[in-house]
């Protein structure tokens, strides 16, 4: 939703179900309007501390404050009700060689806010 505050939890595991050690990974997530679009809506990452990431536990929070997603576009002239505007993202972590693993990807709405 425009105008709350967003956080996510994901736990990162193997296919067994045993968890991955994220020790010394980076991690970061950014929204766009279309895969192709060269702007970024909005950038999340380990390193301005809007993602946690607990090696240990093999876990990574996001987090994005009200102030930032009270200002992601959404359009107030769409039909549907309430008003949202689609955009995508992907989450990848990055290990201390820079390889770099897409953990989650697709697409997300972004509700209109009414209460300001």
């Amino acid at each position: 939703w425009q105008g709350s505050t967003f956080g996510m939890n994901v736990s990162v595991q193997y296919a067994n179900g045993s968890t991955q050690s994220l020790t010394g990974y980076s991690a970061r997530m950014q929204i766009r309007s279309t895969y192709g679009s060269a702007t970024v809506t909005e950038s999340l990452t380990s390193s301005n501390g809007e993602i946690t990431v607990d090696g240990t536990n093999g876990t990574l929070v996001l987090a994005l404050p009200a102030v930032r997603t009270k200002d992601i576009f959404v359009d107030l002239n769409d039909s549907s009700k309430p008003p949202r505007t689609k955009y995508v993202y992907d989450l990848e972590i990055v290990d201390n060689a820079g390889t770099v693993s897409k953990l989650l990807y697709g697409d997300l709405s972004v509700y209109g806010e009414v209460t300001r």
